[in-house]
């Protein structure tokens, strides 16, 4: 496949085709090239959104199936490795599904729906125009009165309401807290939102090995943690790593390997504890024997700065 990386920027610097960026998210970069690139993939901002953009247009081209045989099959054991391009996949396939015709076969089961829809019509008999514009005129006239009853009747329209949908009220005998004021508003039903689908955060009785990771240590092998791996498919390692206290987030942390490989990744995560910092939990099955480095970045608006990196050993 061919590739331009003899490309100079404004700065000097080498500039990588998208065509190389491809071939790096595919995991076909060679030795002499993959070095380079991953040292200004760490270092160049610029560089590291254009990845970013390009995974997308990755995850686009198989789910509209523009990709050959062999990108699909690299597709699907090396680029689908980390989970928020998984997430960033079933985003391109729900786009596909919705605003490619022809392609979705759960409309298919829409036309036995729809024979039910107009055996109930023709009973009503809204096949006829006369009965149809009589069925729009009452819904008409039931809106315009609900609105003429909410205006001058609201005492009627209590009523009903509170026959419908009558009050709630607490037993008298439930405990309440002494010396705080008690909240008579109606509560809000709150939503919990789903969590992102980059990074899955484990219950704890799942969680097979933890580890605490400092900034401090630096990248030499004999000085780093190290780490047992644990043995079975479904164990998770949690790595705890060390923040100063007036640090609050939110925070990305990158996995990497000590090449600069990508592994795992996690967006606005924050501190659950001051004294034990940010835990980022990772899937066993995704290490193996050799060293890695956490990289920790805070983002401030639309801007990210890198804030520490961590480094530690799996034997």
């Amino acid at each position: 496949m061919a590739t331009d990386t003899h490309q100079v920027d404004g700065n000097g610097r080498q500039e990588f085709s998208d065509e190389m960026i491809r071939r790096f998210l595919l995991g076909e970069l060679n030795v002499s090239e993959r070095p380079l690139f991953e040292q200004r993939f760490v270092t160049d901002d610029g560089l590291d959104a254009r990845v970013r953009l390009i995974e997308l247009d990755l995850a686009d081209d198989y789910a509209f199936e523009r990709l050959s045989s062999p990108d699909r099959r690299l597709f699907e054991q090396r680029f689908l490795l980390v989970s928020n391009r998984q997430y960033q996949l079933r985003v391109s396939k729900a786009l596909r599904d919705r605003f490619l015709p022809g392609t979705v076969t759960a409309f298919a089961a829409r036309p036995k729906r729809n024979i039910v829809a107009q055996r109930l019509g023709y009973l009503l008999g809204l096949d006829r125009p006369a009965w149809r514009i009589a069925f729009a005129v009452l819904i008409l006239v039931i809106l315009f009165g609900a609105v003429w009853l909410a205006i001058k009747e609201p005492r009627i329209a209590r009523q009903i309401t509170n026959r419908i949908i009558p009050r709630r009220s607490g037993p008298s005998s439930a405990p309440r807290e002494a010396g705080h004021a008690v909240n008579t508003s109606t509560p809000e039903h709150l939503t919990t939102p789903s969590p992102l689908p980059v990074h899955d955060q484990t219950a704890s009785s799942m969680i097979a090995a933890t580890i605490t990771l400092s900034s401090a240590v630096s990248p030499q092998a004999n000085e780093m943690p190290v780490l047992n791996l644990p043995k079975g498919d479904q164990d998770v390692v949690r790595l705890q790593l060390a923040l100063k206290p007036d640090q609050t987030g939110p925070y990305r942390a990158e996995l990497l390997t000590i090449e600069r490989s990508p592994v795992l990744s996690a967006d606005s995560l924050k501190p659950n504890d001051p004294r034990t910092g940010i835990d980022f939990d990772v899937p066993a099955r995704l290490l193996k024997a050799g060293s890695y480095q956490v990289k920790l970045s805070q983002i401030n608006e639309r801007s990210r700065e890198s804030v520490a990196s961590y480094y530690f050993r799996v034997q």
